[in-house]
């Protein structure tokens, strides 16, 4: 009875072992968009572009920001710092940078997640088109996607709405 008891255990273990790697390896590769915002303006890509590549004063866009830092140029690779009221300082990589067309910047979260931001504008029939992009992926995706939904739609709107605004007081 011991051994058949023994078997069973190692069995289960096998097979709990096997279900836990292929969550790890699902939840790796899992990427859930979280939301997208656009807004129509009449500023010039050059005007979106200025506020954007002006990190240190992005304060003057998002009212939950304490403050953001770029170590370098605003280009591909170089990295940076945010910190957001009542939470801890984040690192970002910006992973793509078109000028006045749009970058990423990918944050890095706890436990192996990242979440990135699409910047874009474009042109569409009424005039140009600013949108902001949010994708999370990572193990812990599934989990922070619903969270990061409840905190942005709150919040990145009026940021949104903010940068259009100062762009076009030019």
């Amino acid at each position: 009875m011991r051994k058949k008891l023994a078997k069973l255990g190692l069995v289960v273990v096998g097979v709990l072992g096997a279900v836990a790697a292929a969550g790890a390896v699902v939840g790796a590769t899992t990427s859930v968009r979280v939301m997208e915002v656009k807004r129509g303006t009449t500023a010039s890509t050059e005007q979106i572009w200025e506020l954007w590549a002006d990190v240190p004063n992005r304060t003057r866009l998002d009212e939950g920001l304490e403050y953001a830092r770029l170590n370098g140029p605003f280009r591909e690779g170089t990295t940076g710092e945010v910190k957001l009221e009542g939470q801890p300082a984040r690192r970002f990589l910006i992973t793509r940078c078109e000028p006045v067309e749009g970058y990423t910047d990918r944050f890095f979260l706890p436990l192996g997640g990242e979440m990135d931001w699409r910047h874009t504008i474009r042109e569409t029939k009424g005039g140009l088109e600013v949108a902001f992009e949010v994708e999370v992926s990572g193990p812990t995706a599934l989990i922070l996607a619903p969270v990061m939904k409840g905190i942005l739609r709150e919040e990145l709107p009026p940021t949104v709405d903010k940068l259009v605004s100062l762009a076009e007081e030019g």
